[in-house]
């Protein structure tokens, strides 16, 4: 998506779900927003996730769930998967990124069977929301355009149905007249390390971090690719044999969704602002927020239906 920010003449455009999901909340059908990990202070220093959560209900979502905790899901499945491959001597990449994943596609095919086959932290919460409530109507709401290509493709994958964009949330607050700072709710429901999907090494983080938790040592070297000149050139690599890590962390936007087309904050203090918000957030582990869920049983890998 960031052609589209970046072009000269305003000739490129996103494909919008907005009217879509306004039609289906109308109609009344369970509609629940998933917020992206990047979402801490894109309304500013003082907005926190809960608040959030309250106006967005205030729209007629019937609730609001962090990606974050997806994310969570992901980091426990993609570490397992990580450690099965290290051991047997085989390199890997993540798939939490469209855009990557999409490079890796188009123009690294050899390399297809080195990508994790763990779903996104956007499917994984998709799917643990229908698996609690199954009627529901999965709407994702981030800073990245691809993650719309990533719900057509993925469709049958029982996640995402529909993907927005911050701005168009902010569209909707204002044509309601809500406004975020006037709610007072408070939520948490990702850990820190989910928090951090959106910043580059932030998965990387969060897959070591559960084999912390294990208890298991696994002496990885990792690469981490901040944007998409990087993930060529990691890409390339690993398509010649001559990657020297074994993990690869792909992320197409510089610096991660932090600065993904469609966020709202692009200055230096959205940064300040979002790393306050996290620091108050608690220091529960990854492992122990995903055994919450255990009893819905999510299958994480892309190809289960």
């Amino acid at each position: 998506g960031q052609c589209v920010i970046n072009c000269p003449f305003g000739a490129l455009s996103d494909r919008s779900f907005m009217v879509d999901v306004i039609k289906l909340i109308s109609s009344g059908a369970p509609v629940y927003a998933m917020v992206a990990p990047a979402i801490e202070g894109q309304f500013g220093p003082d907005v926190s996730v809960g608040m959030i959560r309250e106006a967005v209900m205030k729209l007629g979502f019937r609730d609001m769930y962090e990606v974050s905790l997806g994310a969570d899901f992901v980091s426990k499945n993609e570490g397992q998967e990580l450690l099965e491959h290290y051991e047997a001597g085989e390199k890997m990449t993540t798939s939490c990124c469209p855009a990557f994943v999409s490079l890796i596609k188009k123009h690294y095919p050899q390399v297809l069977k080195y990508m994790s086959t763990t779903v996104s932290p956007m499917t994984a919460t998709g799917r643990l929301i229908k698996a609690m409530h199954p009627d529901a109507v999965c709407v994702f709401i981030g800073p990245c355009i691809a993650k719309k290509s990533e719900v057509i493709d993925s469709i049958t994958f029982g996640g995402a149905d529909y993907a927005m964009t911050y701005e168009e949330l902010a569209s909707m607050f204002e044509a309601k007249n809500i406004d975020p700072e006037e709610c007072t709710e408070t939520l948490q429901q990702g850990s820190k390390f989910g928090k951090q999907y959106s910043v580059s090494g932030g998965v990387t983080a969060a897959v070591l971090e559960t084999f912390k938790e294990a208890n298991k040592e696994v002496d990885l070297k990792v690469k981490t690719c901040s944007g998409a000149l990087e993930c060529k050139k990691a890409l390339m690599l690993l398509k010649v044999g001559k990657l020297p890590e074994d993990f690869i962390e792909g992320m197409a936007c510089v610096g991660g969704c932090v600065n993904g087309p469609a966020m709202l904050g692009k200055s230096r203090t959205f940064l300040k602002d979002r790393n306050g918000q996290i620091a108050k957030a608690d220091d529960r582990g990854v492992l122990e927020n995903v055994a919450q869920y255990d009893e819905y049983g999510i299958n994480m890998t892309r190809n289960h239906q």
